[in-house]
């Protein structure tokens, strides 16, 4: 499965605490074109939803009517776009360790960085009563980390949900909050523009560069 590009009201739960975490990304959602409306403008942009789970970060919670522990998880959306001045653009690269090729920036598959580990930095902000936690940094391994991103899988598994081939069973499985964004999002189809990730084709990389 490919995806291209050219506060709910529900339990606080524990969130991931500020500083530099090593993560495995567990979830990528193509979210269609979504609309925003900021100081009067509006806009449609395509977007897409990463999700990642930090590990040695735990949190417990009840499923199924058992109290389960397992890994906090924080996740963050971008524009579907590697335009030179976009966030998801930054994001990977950083991650990589590498800016894109020319050819690359044609088509870059996203679905390709699931199950990817990385490090993430995360910062807490105030407001309204409440602490968030954001996502401010994504880079690439430590050389004492690769070792442990070697071996390390999901404990949740890992979620692809992509609008060129919408799956019914893994729609289920997505948070509602996701589930409310795809259901009320602009176009069913998606969108092509220049600047979105493509079709690309197969691509070497080094085996030092997650994807």
């Amino acid at each position: 499965m490919a995806i291209y590009a050219s506060d709910t009201g529900g339990k606080d739960f524990k969130k991931v605490p500020p500083g530099c975490h090593f993560a495995i990304c567990n979830m990528v959602v193509d979210l269609g074109v979504q609309r925003s409306e900021f100081q009067g403008q509006v806009k449609s942009q395509h977007k897409v939803y990463l999700r990642w789970e930090v590990p040695d970060e735990r949190i417990t919670y009840e499923k199924d009517g058992k109290e389960t522990e397992g890994p906090c998880s924080i996740g963050s959306t971008y524009t579907l776009s590697l335009h030179e001045k976009a966030k998801l653009r930054q994001v990977l690269e950083n991650w990589r360790g590498k800016p894109f090729t020319a050819d690359e920036l044609k088509g870059f598959d996203i679905s390709s960085v699931a199950g990817k580990c990385c490090q993430l930095m995360v910062t807490h902000t105030e407001g309204e009563g409440k602490t968030y936690a954001n996502i401010t940094g994504v880079i690439g391994l430590s050389k004492e980390q690769r070792a442990k991103a070697s071996v390390a899988k999901s404990e949740v598994g890992v979620l692809l949900y992509s609008l060129d081939d919408p799956d019914a069973d893994t729609f289920e499985q997505l948070p509602k909050w996701i589930k409310e964004k795809l259901q009320e999002r602009v176009s069913a189809q998606s969108v092509k523009t220049a600047n979105s990730v493509a079709p690309a084709g197969d691509a070497d990389f080094d085996d030092d560069i997650p994807f």
